[in-house]
């Protein structure tokens, strides 16, 4: 987990900043090549891959987009504003669709036993299994700072 001592006392357009860069820049990034990684892998590895696992990433890819342009169009432009407490509705929807995200997250990492590579897996396989975790873990820490440290300044300000 990373630590996010910092953004709880940054100003807001900072912490919105911060989010833009290191997380949905990097998600979108992320996804573009793990979703048709994941569909080559499940495509040439049809009989020991988990076909789940590129099923459940282009589910993701797609909630994802849609939940950060949300954040991006409605939420983050709210903050900016200073609506503070007005942002309750927003940030409650952003909540439930950040606990769909960790079900997905869960299962995901059920599907790869934790993202740990099989014995003799091709090099495709181990660039999916590996970015895959590194993108879980982004996203992890993600809604970790959007729930636990903005959202709650937003709404007490």
């Amino acid at each position: 987990m990373t630590d996010f001592t910092v953004w709880k006392t940054a100003p807001f357009n900072a912490v919105i900043d911060h989010i833009l860069q290191r997380y949905h820049h990097v998600h979108r990034a992320q996804l573009d090549e793990l979703v048709p990684l994941a569909q080559k892998v499940a495509a040439v590895h049809a009989d020991t891959f988990p076909a789940e696992v590129a099923e459940l990433l282009a589910q993701m890819q797609s909630e994802l987009l849609s939940h950060m342009m949300k954040e991006e169009r409605v939420l983050f432009p709210m903050v900016g504003q200073g609506v503070g407490r007005g942002a309750a509705m927003p940030i409650s929807v952003m909540m439930h669709e950040h606990d769909e995200h960790d079900k997905t997250i869960a299962r995901l990492r059920e599907l790869t036993n934790n993202f740990d590579i099989p014995a003799g897996a091709c090099g495709s396989w181990t660039r999916l299994y590996r970015l895959a975790e590194e993108m879980v873990n982004d996203l992890t820490d993600h809604i970790y700072l959007e729930n636990e440290v903005l959202f709650p300044r937003v709404l007490a300000s």
